[in-house]
């Protein structure tokens, strides 16, 4: 594990460390009133050299002019501090209940290294008795030395003795238990416990955070990350709103080039869009995928192969009644059951009645002939159920180009999307990558799981979207800007691509006529779009499509590009 690992591994887990921090040290500082509480006080004593004369009446001038003398005496005296004899003398003077050995075992003693000064310290369990023990030491370790130095001989003389220089004060707080000491050490062993807990749920735990976790642990590219916003989630009422920001519309548009690269040789024309469990929003990945691909130009044809629990109906709120089932059934031709929709290029093929056998008729030979029609005239993208809830997906991938797997950061499982690859594969069907879907944006998810999500706000800093002011009148529409790329993508040459030729060669000039009134279009706002009447339904294939001289060109009049193709899909397929 790097630093920068350890680093993430702290941020991912930050609320976990705070709380074993907090908990450790509050069940240190609840410790410490379980403790004993014991009172210090200190009393010094000093050993003097005293004019004392011999028996002859000659004063004693060794001990009174040796300094050194005086100093090797407050040595002596300091093992006897702690002997049983002076603590019987504290224990009768002060009628203590404790034994002599645990009074004498209990002072603590220092000399002064520079002073014959001797420091003795005395703890007990009332600041009283502490201060009082403190002092009588002092007074008992004098007499008891005096006896043995004169041997009992109490009008003897000594030549130095110890007395009592400063008294014991009554201490004002314990000196144990040390509360701050516990309440650090309960906040370290509860820090020291989070980390290790933090350690084992990052190790164990089997679902995918980051985009290497797809590639290294899945081992499938990483085709988008389409971030947390609710503009690319259904409302309330089950309809799916139009993206709006420019960070949404940006990953939209990075998966939309993905997928044209993905197989540049061999580029696809229908693909599957699915999951490994449900819940993981591969309907709303599939609904917007199909209009970034509409509104690049591209003739896009949205089935709902979901037979079991059909949302892209409600999504684009249009009536879901008749569709796929009947259509696969032979109850009905295409004309009668695709649904045409407010984004231009875009057509629904909802799922219909719910069928008893599902998978009989998505693994139907209808079933592929159907997609190998539409994929002629559409780019065809179906929502199929989750890979592992049941077989449908795996039958739907059979009859398509490829697959690509929704996962979610921080709930979709490992293991989960490994399984649902295999079975894809079990039975040949091509798995072109992963989208994570709902990846956090925030600046702490993206430090804590690293650069798996595409760095949104970094838009900001161009002057997009609400961090950068975003002008959506400033942006070429997706069916201009995209025409360029549709010049060598996977579209077939017709009516559809005409505009992509016309800006695919840069050179040729513009007609004089035609640009001025383009120009003016932009200049305008721009209106709603208005439902586009759906090709197949047209009463003459021949009839010239009319239009409003108002109504300018881009994303709001596809729909005289779209006609002759729609009109050839209704009619080779489902009468």
């Amino acid at each position: 594990m790097t630093i920068e690992d350890f680093l993430r591994l702290l941020l991912r887990n930050l609320l976990l460390l705070v709380a074993g921090l907090v908990l450790g040290a509050a069940a240190g500082y609840g410790l410490s009133f379980t403790q004993s509480t014991t009172y210090s006080a200190s009393a010094l004593g000093y050993v003097s050299a005293s004019a004392q004369s011999d028996e002859n009446g000659d004063p004693i001038q060794q001990a009174s002019g040796n300094m050194q003398f005086q100093y090797s005496k407050a040595q002596s005296y300091l093992p006897l501090f702690n002997t049983r004899a002076v603590g019987q003398r504290i224990v009768d003077e002060l009628g203590l209940e404790a034994s002599p050995d645990e009074v004498a075992g209990s002072l603590q003693t220092t000399l002064d290294p520079n002073a014959p000064i001797i420091t003795v310290e005395a703890v007990a369990p009332t600041a009283e008795e502490a201060s009082a023990i403190a002092n009588a030491a002092v007074e008992a370790t004098a007499a008891e030395a005096r006896e043995l130095e004169t041997g009992g001989n109490e009008n003897a003389a000594v030549g130095v003795q110890l007395t009592n220089y400063q008294n014991a004060v009554v201490p004002g707080a314990p000196v144990s238990p040390d509360r701050e000491k516990f309440l650090i050490a309960g906040a370290a062993f509860g820090l020291l416990v989070a980390l290790g807990l933090a350690w084992l749920r990052d190790r164990n735990d089997s679902r995918l955070r980051t985009a290497d976790d797809v590639t290294d642990v899945v081992g499938l590219p990483t085709l988008g990350a389409l971030p947390d916003a609710k503009e690319l989630a259904r409302g309330k009422d089950g309809v799916l709103p139009e993206p709006a920001s420019f960070p949404s519309r940006e990953a939209l548009r990075k998966l939309r080039t993905n997928l044209r690269y993905i197989d540049v040789d061999n580029p696809p024309r229908s693909i599957v869009v699915t999951s490994s469990a449900p819940g993981e929003g591969k309907s709303t990945v599939a609904a917007n995928l199909a209009r970034v691909m509409a509104r690049a130009g591209q003739p896009t044809l949205l089935v709902d192969a979901d037979l079991r629990r059909p949302m892209i109906a409600q999504q684009f709120s249009v009536d879901g009644e008749v569709g796929l089932s009947q259509l696969l059934a032979a109850s009905v031709s295409l004309e009668d059951v695709a649904e045409p929709t407010t984004v231009p290029l875009l057509t629904l093929l909802p799922a219909g009645q719910i069928p008893p056998n599902p998978s009989e008729l998505l693994g139907s030979r209808r079933m592929q002939e159907l997609i190998e029609e539409l994929s002629r005239q559409y780019f065809v993208i179906i929502d199929a159920p989750p890979v592992l809830a049941v077989t449908d997906a795996q039958l739907l991938t059979r009859h398509s180009d490829g697959a690509i797997l929704v996962a979610v950061p921080g709930q979709t499982r490992t293991a989960a999307m490994q399984k649902a690859v295999e079975a894809i594969r079990a039975v040949n069907g091509t798995v072109y990558g992963a989208v994570l879907n709902r990846a956090s944006t925030g600046r702490l998810n993206r430090l804590a799981y690293g650069d798996a999500v595409y760095g949104y706000s970094a838009y900001g800093k161009y002057g997009y979207g609400a961090l950068g002011g975003y002008d959506e009148s400033a942006v070429v529409p997706d069916s201009e800007e995209a025409d360029v790329e549709l010049a060598g993508g996977p579209a077939e040459p017709g009516p559809a691509s005409a505009p992509a030729a016309a800006v695919a060669a840069p050179d040729a000039p513009r007609p004089a006529d035609t640009e001025a009134p383009r120009r003016a279009a932009q200049a305008s706002p721009r209106p709603e779009a208005q439902p586009v009447a759906h090709p197949a339904r047209a009463a003459d294939e021949s009839a010239p499509v009319e239009h409003d001289e108002n109504e300018p060109e881009g994303d709001s009049a596809p729909a005289a590009r779209t006609s002759p193709r729609g009109r050839r899909a209704a009619s080779t397929w489902g009468r």
